[in-house]
């Protein structure tokens, strides 16, 4: 294989690991995005969940839980709620998704075989004779 063949490959493969990459985290981004739409629209409807209790009580209305209105926005509550949660799991399936992907392409590539496996111990190498001056009758190693 040539050189050129080698960069093109080793091209190809960053582009591929790249645009997955990108792919996965715009994937991501837009489910986050949702997500907080979905958490706004569950705080609006609790704020008018309280303001409708807040005026009951105030008009001494005890019968505020029959009230249709209260139940029909305790009902959005819960299926934003619910859309909240899908969200989350989607989320959390693209991410795993990218994870798999990440390791079935780390298991394909090959080890060189010049390069020492990892668990083979480097060769042992013996240092050089070292030069050493006597000084003041004491034998002192040189550094050159």
């Amino acid at each position: 294989m040539t050189l050129w063949d080698d960069v093109k490959t080793n091209l190809s493969e960053w582009y591929t690991a790249a645009a997955d990459k990108t792919g996965d985290l715009a994937k991501v981004g837009v489910r986050r995005y949702d997500s907080f739409g979905l958490s706004r629209d569950i705080e609006r409807h609790f704020s008018e969940i309280g303001s409708l209790v807040y005026d009951a009580l105030n008009e001494e209305r005890r019968d505020v839980l029959d009230d249709p209105v209260l139940i029909s926005l305790v009902e959005k509550v819960r299926d934003l709620e619910k859309e909240l949660q899908d969200k989350e799991a989607e989320i959390s399936a693209i991410k795993t998704a990218a994870e798999q992907r990440k390791a079935e392409r780390a298991a394909s590539e090959e080890v060189p075989p010049e390069a020492p496996d990892a668990g083979e111990p480097l060769p042992d190498t013996e240092p050089g004779p070292v030069e050493a001056d006597v000084v003041d009758g004491e034998e002192k190693p040189t550094t050159d």
